[in-house]
């Protein structure tokens, strides 16, 4: 992936941001390159060394791979039996680590809770970060609104309707 002055990129911690530039900076007495990446959700300026830069950012998600995003959504939610501190560390694991399909399984199994069970507040919070990343970056890929794509997703949830036979 070659990096220039306006490509979309993920950035694994902070999703998905347009390079603005680079700049070489001073760090411990040796000068190295990096790039200067502005994140779209929050504005924040990120800057990375353009030597290894690969296990920072990754490229947008393809259409192909937003078929098996969409796969992933629409695939039962695993169950878990552990508690949700554990839960909690695992879900923020996979989300810090950029992985968009990682983001999806966390997003699937918050929002396919059983409707008996109540997400805490914790949950609530990791379901609604899970869900931005998704939308960012699928957004940014289709060139849609955060909005459409949204309601993209919240209809990959929508209950089967029960067919009934007529007498």
């Amino acid at each position: 992936m070659n990096l220039k002055s306006g490509n979309k990129v993920v950035h694994k911690t902070h999703g998905v941001g347009i390079i603005q530039g680079s700049e070489e900076m001073m760090l411990g007495g040796t000068k190295q390159d990096y790039y200067i990446l502005e994140i779209l959700a929050t504005g924040l300026k990120v800057r990375f060394p353009k030597s290894g830069y690969a296990t920072i950012v990754r490229s947008l998600v393809t259409d192909e791979e937003i078929s098996e995003l969409t796969e992933i959504l629409r695939s039962p939610a695993r169950t878990y039996s552990m508690v949700w501190n554990r839960r909690k560390k695992e879900f923020t694991e996979k989300i810090k680590g950029g992985s968009i399909f990682e983001i999806a399984e966390v997003y699937r199994d918050l929002h396919n809770r059983p409707a008996d069970k109540e997400l805490s507040f914790g949950e609530k919070e990791m379901l609604e970060k899970a869900r931005n990343r998704l939308i960012n970056e699928i957004s940014a890929a289709w060139s849609k609104s955060g909005e459409e794509v949204g309601a993209y997703i919240d209809s990959l949830f929508v209950p089967e309707p029960l067919i009934t036979e007529q007498a």
